[in-house]
């Protein structure tokens, strides 16, 4: 009896210790409460070894610790789209918590775990905040959020990789700077885990005007990750979006790949008109991030994200919640980033995208 209470105790531990390495603080939006991000505790114990300890670091810094990660990504990739992948959706549902009550099909409907975890939810239960009023932005995904009125601040206090920068952030060669509205930019910051449905949505209404592909690298993003030296923002494989919107002006969404997911793919091309709310590109499997830039003084971020932010904490929500307001009528018709930026299409039509093994794309999502 009391061999099976000190074990008990001890699982406990270590369940206790994988919400940590996911997030210090996390307050559902909904209710306000903090509540604890589930992690199987093997990988929690992985992260935290990987990316806070010394000797983590020290075999981050060496050539074949990359080779091994990425051949770990691929043959993940590869096993995601194969339908062999389905026998493991059980044991990712047990092991992230997730409600399968939101999706738009039972979990036995998907013939892969990429197709599982690229899974739809039911529309009922992510209506669009005020849809009809562009001058209102939303959440681009289910995910957990932190806001920072200056991209500086968001440097100084969450993003802790040393070499972070926007310009690195949108991929532009070292020679070029970003136009000066972006230097001192609003940031959102989402953060998705594999319990999130990994469909990413539009924040605005408005056009899209560039698509582009930078990085190749697939750092972890959990908080154990993105609070570390390393770069996974910058060093990523990442897609970059830019819309031009009338209440909001320019606004970027970098949708950032990170370990055990493939390359994002886009489901919109340059020149399409799209409503806030509207799928724009989908994930491979496992975790990821989003960044949404916003010219400074273009969006009065939510007053319940701010003050959760200056908790260093993370807030829960759901896709299509309200993320802010426009402050003032951009004007349209805005210059997009200057021609010549490393910014090239990289666009595949509007379908959307299984995973390749190499960690690009092929075949359908469901």
């Amino acid at each position: 009896m009391a061999t099976g209470a000190a074990g008990g105790a001890a699982l406990d531990v270590l369940h206790r210790f994988g919400s940590w390495e996911c997030s210090h603080l996390l307050i559902e939006r909904e209710t306000g409460k903090q509540v604890e991000e589930q992690m199987p505790p093997f990988k929690a114990l992985r992260m935290w070894a990987l990316y806070q300890t010394l000797p983590g670091r020290l075999l981050l810094a060496l050539p074949p610790t990359w080779w091994v990660l990425g051949w770990q990504h691929r043959r993940l990739a590869a096993y995601a789209n194969s339908p062999r992948s389905k026998k493991s959706i059980p044991g990712l549902i047990k092991d992230f918590a997730i409600d399968v009550s939101t999706a738009e099909k039972p979990p036995e409907a998907y013939a892969t775990l990429q197709e599982f975890f690229a899974r739809r939810l039911r529309p009922e239960l992510r209506p669009i905040a005020e849809p009809n009023n562009g001058a209102v932005a939303v959440m681009p995904a289910d995910s957990r959020v932190v806001v920072f009125d200056d991209v500086a601040a968001a440097h100084r206090f969450w993003i802790k990789g040393r070499a972070f920068s926007v310009r690195r952030l949108l991929g532009l060669p070292h020679d070029q700077q970003p136009a000066p509205e972006w230097a001192n930019c609003a940031i959102a910051i989402n953060r998705l885990a594999p319990v999130d449905c990994h469909r990413l949505h539009a924040a605005v209404s408005g056009r899209v005007v560039r698509i582009a592909t930078h990085g190749h690298r697939f750092l972890g993003s959990e908080w154990a990750a993105t609070h570390s030296s390393v770069n996974p923002m910058t060093e990523n494989e990442r897609l970059v979006m830019e819309f031009e919107s009338d209440a909001f002006g320019p606004v970027i969404q970098v949708m950032i790949g990170a370990s055990e997911v493939g390359s994002v793919q886009p489901l919109v091309a340059e020149g399409q008109a799209v409503r806030k709310g509207d799928e724009v590109a989908v994930f491979g499997y496992g975790g990821s991030i989003m960044t949404t830039l916003f010219r400074r003084g273009c969006i009065a971020f939510d007053t319940d994200l701010v003050a959760n932010t200056r908790r260093d904490g993370e807030t829960r929500v759901n896709y299509g919640m309200r993320l802010g307001v426009a402050t003032r009528q951009a004007p349209a018709g805005v210059p997009p980033l200057p021609a010549g930026a490393g910014m090239t299409a990289d666009v595949r039509g509007a379908g959307s995208g299984g995973m390749r093994a190499d960690g690009g794309h092929k075949g359908t999502v469901a």
